[in-house]
């Protein structure tokens, strides 16, 4: 019984330190930026710098695409609804409008085929020290390994 008290005693110290020592991403990322510069004289300031995920199509842009699009649908089906009622004039100025919103909607529907996918890593505010303007920005593959162009 005491032997099992003691695994168990060092088998939780042992989840602490390593849970304790674990590396988050942003860590992984600032050690490989660091290692790239090591042998220049630079020094890299990380204290403003953040860690974002790059995606083919940001899902905000994807989102805000097909609302863009539903709004448009419901804008042509109105004005298809209402040409009959304008003149000739008229009915040819709000048909130029209306092609050029369904052109507008065959590009948002193209742009909806092409789904949000997670491609990397984004880390981003790093700065030089000494060189106040100078910020740099460095892309990572999607496991933070290598730094990629």
């Amino acid at each position: 019984m005491k032997h099992f008290r003691n695994l168990f005693i060092f088998s939780s110290l042992s989840l602490l330190i390593f849970s304790c020592g674990k590396k988050t991403n942003k860590d992984r990322a600032d050690e490989l930026v660091e290692s790239k510069y090591e042998t220049s004289n630079q020094k890299l300031d990380f204290e403003n710098a953040k860690l974002d995920s790059l995606f083919n199509i940001t899902p905000k842009a994807y989102s805000d695409s097909l609302k863009r699009g539903i709004e448009l649908d419901s804008t042509l089906a109105v004005l298809e609804s209402q040409i009959e009622q304008f003149s000739q004039k008229e009915s040819d100025s709000v048909g130029k409008i209306s092609a050029a919103l369904t052109k507008e909607r065959y590009r948002l529907l193209d742009f909806a085929k092409t789904k949000p996918q997670f491609i990397g890593w984004k880390l981003s505010g790093v700065k030089i020290e000494g060189v106040k303007s100078e910020i740099l920005t460095f892309n990572f593959d999607k496991s933070i390994s290598k730094i990629v162009e």
